[in-house]
């Protein structure tokens, strides 16, 4: 494991970016990873970026199989799907 890892387990893929929509001079995104937890489960890291003038900041989330899919069924709520 490296020292500087941001999420709890070994990213073991990097699946892309999603851009958030932008507000006045600040750009977000937020990165997806795939990560192997340290109970070798399969596991998701999302980083949260946020770039301004002058001002940058990370915020690195682990989530199990559980919560992510937790999440996406929020996601899909949200969205109307079911």
């Amino acid at each position: 494991m490296a020292f500087f890892n941001l999420f709890k387990g070994e990213e073991v893929g990097d699946l892309g970016q999603v851009e958030a929509l932008q507000k006045s001079f600040v750009k977000t995104k937020m990165n997806v990873h795939k990560l192997c937890l340290e109970d070798g489960a399969t596991g998701v890291g999302l980083n949260i970026v946020s770039k301004g003038f002058l001002s940058a900041s990370s915020f690195p989330i682990s989530l199990d199989e559980a919560q992510a899919r937790d999440l996406v069924n929020k996601i899909n709520e949200a969205l109307g799907d079911k």
